[in-house]
């Protein structure tokens, strides 16, 4: 509970270095736990035979620089496992062409190249607090040979303010901060954004609701929830033994995830 006070009040007061501090924290601890778990080994030996390059899903074809493959499991997005609830939301904004696309909270590049490269002429701007990830975006940025695609560290309002274009598509895992970033008071232009958002409960209680009642008016709001998968689905993962299928392509939630996607409304 008082990591969790103390975590807030972070949010609220100093955002850019509470988040920082977290992110740091969070890689250091996920490193850690990959290793002593076996699923960094189980991720090389995947690699050995399938390589760096993911395999199905959306973003088909990409390819992980040779380091980040070394140091952080990389079964789940190669597999195609990783977060596949969102594979048909992410067809639908490949199809609509956004002129910018905001990818809030990076972590390896999944998102932010992978949209770069299906969507050559969208400008994509990738945020991410923790210095191991955008390092690792831009390598991944690097392998691919994108160019359409700005790594950055802190998304604020303010920055939103400042920068926002309309018909903006805006993809964000930002661990919590979103009840303060998606909020039609402080970024009116909002309005004229569509938002894919991931939910943290735990730093923002009540964070759904909250969201959902903001833009009850002026967008369309649709769910969606992360759930584990069944490594039955995925037939490279007999390469691993079968204690080990299902730890490769965890990610690590604790439990059910929702996510939401919120389609602007015309506007009379």
């Amino acid at each position: 509970m008082l990591k969790e006070f103390i975590k807030k009040v972070g949010m609220a007061v100093a955002p850019e270095l509470t988040l920082e501090l977290l992110s740091a924290r969070s890689q250091a601890l996920i490193i850690k736990i990959e290793r002593e778990t076996g699923m960094l080994a189980s991720s090389h030996k995947f690699v050995e035979k399938y390589g760096r390059t993911v395999l199905r899903g959306p973003f088909k074809g990409l390819r992980y620089s040779e380091r980040v493959s070394k140091e952080r499991n990389q079964v789940h997005r190669l597999v195609g496992s990783y977060e596949n609830e969102l594979y048909d939301w992410c067809e639908e904004i490949i199809a609509a062409k956004y002129p910018v696309l905001l990818d809030i909270g990076t972590a390896d590049g999944f998102y932010a190249v992978g949209f770069a490269q299906r969507m050559p002429e969208t400008q994509v701007i990738g945020f991410d607090t923790d210095k191991w990830a955008r390092a690792a975006t831009q390598e991944l940025v690097d392998e691919n040979g994108v160019t359409n695609v700005e790594v950055k560290s802190m998304c604020s309002p303010e920055w939103l303010n400042q920068n926002l274009q309309p018909n903006t598509l805006i993809f964000s895992d930002c661990e919590g901060y979103e009840i303060v970033m998606f909020n039609l008071d402080l970024v009116p232009a909002l309005i004229d954004c569509d938002m894919v958002i991931e939910l943290h409960e735990r730093p923002s209680p009540d964070v759904e609701d909250v969201l959902r009642a903001r833009f009850a008016k002026t967008h369309d709001i649709r769910l969606a929830t992360y759930l584990d998968h069944d490594p039955a689905d995925f037939p490279e993962l007999e390469l691993l033994e079968e204690s080990k299928r299902a730890t490769a392509i965890s990610e690590g939630r604790g439990g059910p995830q929702n996510i939401l996607f919120l389609t602007r409304r015309p506007q009379s």
